[in-house]
């Protein structure tokens, strides 16, 4: 027995020490990964502080820089005295942007209309470009986040970008082509900083009621006629009644929602001017927007009796031959009927080219000289449709972007403030039907911040809606949240 135990006792010391060393070595690796998670989360800890000091450098120290480059621009710039002001001016714009970008993004609106009446497109290309630079700036710096929509956003400025590489060897001056594309990718800039930055909707919808009231007053004025319509600002007279059809649903809207009458009287001028353009795209682009604007957001029977008492109103003897005079003044018929056969043949070669081309289309702002050098058409001649000129110019992948666009703007049917953008986009994605209004970044200017509104809220949830402000529009039921601070 005793030999058996000392033997057992002899064979238990090797186990035992191996058991130590593991014991030893566990501890050591424990202490070791201990140490290695200690020194990597200060060193995590030490780069977030380091980036975040980064960027909020970058966001203080930005204006200035932006300041020295346009004195430096000036500088080398000194004989040519308005490229000396637009530097300024660009310096001045970019250092209030990059504190205030929202509310600059608003003032892009009476400086679109005030471009358009000095006939100077290059201030408002130059306003936009630099606002979208300063909100891209605070974006890199941490200050916004890049959102989904943005991607849908770059996706059809490369797509326009891939249209246009054929036009450089083409027949036309390729500087005359690229004016449309840069108003359109401009006016893509503009939206793109209006989904990271978006203004509050009320506030939009003022400013473009108040800017379309005084552009209606300025075109009735010290506009002129062609061929008894009106025209003004530098616009044709179905260029300026797009132009006047958003701040009418505007108007109409903000009644609504404030319960003040006062913004009829800008609603009211703005009639008066788009009656005197005898544009028909107009009214009914107006129309849709009011619509939407007074019908959204309300009870399913107040719906139908409203649907119900305009179906009624419609049918009184008298309206339709009132509406007709309303809207196309002393146009004869024959003339009326003239233009409605030279749009359908645009629509119909339109079509065909976008059938014929489909990839990436004939190349964006060369409908015109296609349809002119076609032997089947030969008319100089836009499409008059802005879907049709995207598919015809740009290929259809183009238009379906767009649309997909459009649709993840309106498809969360937005309550409260938010029936104001919507109105103005449903209004001028309406005339997008009947004119060719993308590249023109005086007509629209309301739409992209408009669009941008409703894609930037679209990106919460259901229960509540957070408008472009950090105000919270609550859903049936909901709890108000607690008021915070007014962002920047």
């Amino acid at each position: 027995m005793a030999g058996a135990g000392h033997t057992a006792s002899r064979t238990r010391r090797p186990g035992a020490a191996v058991t130590a060393a593991a014991d030893v070595r566990h501890a050591f690796i424990r202490y070791a990964f201990l140490r290695y998670g200690v020194i990597r989360h200060a060193f995590v800890r030490h780069a977030f502080v380091r980036h975040g000091a980064v960027r909020s450098a970058l966001v203080r120290t930005a204006p200035a820089l932006t300041v020295a480059a346009s004195l430096a621009l000036t500088f080398l710039l000194i004989r040519e005295r308005r490229f000396t002001v637009l530097a300024l001016a660009a310096a001045v714009l970019a250092s209030v942007a990059f504190r205030r970008p929202a509310t600059t993004a608003l003032l892009l609106i009476p400086l679109g209309a005030l471009g358009s009446a000095v006939g100077d497109a290059t201030i408002v290309v130059l306003a936009v470009v630099v606002v979208s630079l300063a909100v891209a700036v605070r974006i890199a710096a941490g200050a916004h986040h890049v959102r989904p929509a943005h991607l849908w956003v770059a996706l059809m400025a490369c797509l326009l970008v891939v249209s246009f590489v054929p036009c450089i060897d083409g027949p036309v001056p390729v500087l005359l082509v690229f004016l449309d594309l840069a108003g359109i990718l401009v006016g893509l800039g503009l939206l793109a900083a209006a989904i990271a930055v978006p203004p509050r909707p009320r506030d939009l919808a003022r400013v473009t009621a108040l800017v379309g009231a005084l552009a209606a007053g300025y075109a009735l004025a010290v506009g002129d006629e062609m061929v008894g319509r009106l025209q003004g600002l530098d616009l044709n007279p179905n260029y300026l009644g797009a132009l006047l059809a958003p701040p009418l649903v505007a108007a109409v809207g903000l009644t609504r929602r404030t319960r003040n009458p006062a913004w009829l009287a800008a609603g009211a001028v703005c009639v008066v001017a788009m009656a005197c353009t005898q544009s028909r795209a107009a009214f009914i682009a107006a129309t849709v927007g009011i619509a939407v604007t007074l019908v959204h957001g309300r009870p399913r029977r107040h719906q139908a009796l409203i649907a119900l008492a305009t179906a009624v109103t419609v049918m009184l003897p008298g309206i339709l031959e009132l509406a007709r005079r309303l809207t196309a003044g002393d146009r004869g018929p024959a003339d009326l009927s003239r233009s409605r056969a030279v749009r359908q043949q645009a629509a119909e070669f339109a079509l065909q080219t976008a059938i014929e081309h489909p990839l990436h289309g004939i190349g964006y702002g060369m409908f015109s000289s296609y349809a002119a050098r076609s032997p089947g058409f030969g008319l100089d001649i836009g499409t008059h449709n802005d879907y049709l000129r995207l598919a015809a110019e740009s290929g259809a992948a183009t238009l379906c972007v767009f649309l997909v666009i459009l649709w993840l703007a309106v498809r969360e049917r937005p309550s409260g403030d938010l029936t104001l953008p919507l109105g103005i986009s449903l209004a001028f994605a309406t005339n997008l039907l009947f004119a060719n209004l993308l590249s023109n970044l005086t007509i629209s200017m309301p739409f992209w911040l408009s669009l941008g509104c409703l894609l930037a809220a679209a990106r919460h949830r259901p229960g509540t809606t957070r408008d472009p402000a950090g105000t919270t529009s609550l859903a049936a039921g909901a709890v108000p949240p607690a008021p915070g601070p007014e962002p920047t």
